[in-house]
């Protein structure tokens, strides 16, 4: 199996440095950049061209899914992983709306963050549970 490359991009240094440090532990994970905001997440990865993409918009000035499209425009084989704190169900459609093929609540990353990269870099969605009712109803409306 090849090695995936991943950049993280959160404005903040503490989620970061736990993405970091979760990932480091993964032979096959290797984390290749750092971006604290959606001009050097955008730069970074159109440079980098990593596999997996991490990344909280919550510190992107106005719509920060909308940061999603432009990032595949310059990147378009990197595949995206939204985290955050919280967000709902509207912004989780927004975002996978726009590209990404996942979101990871930041309270689970200890839990799931190796799984969600390893499972996105195969091509996987990783969305919650919750979510999936929602999603075969927006592609098949009334079918869910």
């Amino acid at each position: 199996m090849l090695l995936t490359t991943v950049l993280i991009a959160d404005f903040e240094k503490a989620g970061r440095a736990t993405c970091q440090r979760l990932l480091q532990l993964e032979k096959k994970i290797k984390v290749v950049g750092e971006a604290r905001c959606g001009l050097e997440a955008m730069t970074a990865a159109a440079k980098l061209k990593p596999r997996v993409l991490l990344l909280d918009p919550s510190g992107v000035e106005g719509e920060g899914v909308y940061l999603v499209s432009t990032i595949l425009e310059k990147s378009p084989k990197t595949r995206i992983i939204l985290l955050s704190e919280r967000a709902s169900d509207a912004d989780i459609l927004d975002a996978l709306s726009q590209g990404a093929l996942g979101y990871l609540a930041k309270p689970a990353l200890a839990s799931y963050l190796t799984k969600a990269v390893r499972a996105v870099a195969a091509g996987e969605a990783w969305v919650p549970r919750r979510m999936v009712g929602r999603l075969i109803d927006q592609l098949a409306p009334g079918q869910a």
